[in-house]
């Protein structure tokens, strides 16, 4: 076996034993050679401070919440002698796009330069994508933590075909991670 064969075998073994419903993911289609993203994971500086942001003031809900030390852990990780605290995120029942929230423990490294509080976008970003029902209240509350916003409710794409437009607005974490939360048109009735 490979070394890309046997670190691949470590990390499905460990998928799999940490998170059961990894095995209801979705299925590879065929003349793909991935499935659609499951999930996405930021590896963050503070787990409690984005707990605040995707769980308490996003409302997602808590799948898994745990602690994950030993060799596999960090053979994945391509580090010696970390733990790592694993929090999945979701929205209703859905194991497809979770969020995973993820904080390194131990990590005695050189620390990260700053997170960007930038409020425009660089090549090398990457965001976060949600739907919402309110996105005049979500931007209040961003606002009112204290979250770089990057641009307020608009309308990107306007649709003259319908009643009420898809409006979209972004925001960074404390991370320097885009979010946007997207709030979706009605069709006019026809």
């Amino acid at each position: 076996m490979s070394e890309i064969q046997r670190r691949a075998f470590a990390a499905a073994c460990f998928s799999v034993a940490l998170f059961p419903a990894f095995l209801m993911a979705q299925d590879v289609p065929e003349g793909h050679s991935v499935s659609s993203m499951t999930r996405a994971t930021i590896f963050v500086r503070d787990l409690d401070q984005s707990l605040k942001l995707y769980r308490d003031l996003l409302g997602l809900t808590t799948r898994v919440d745990t602690i994950v030390e030993g060799p596999r852990i960090n053979e994945i990780m391509g580090t010696i002698d970390y733990g790592l605290k694993a929090v999945i995120l979701q929205s209703g029942d859905s194991i497809i796009g979770n969020i995973g929230i993820y904080e390194i423990i131990g990590d005695d490294r050189s620390p990260l330069s700053p997170p960007s509080n930038r409020v425009d976008t660089v090549t090398g970003d990457f965001a976060v994508v949600f739907i919402t029902d309110d996105i005049e209240g979500v931007t209040e509350k961003v606002i009112a933590a204290g979250y770089p916003l990057v641009s307020p409710p608009m309308v990107l794409f306007p649709n003259p075909e319908a009643e009420v437009q898809t409006r979209e607005m972004m925001f960074r974490d404390h991370d320097g991670v885009l979010v946007n939360l997207i709030e979706l048109g009605v069709p006019k009735p026809w």
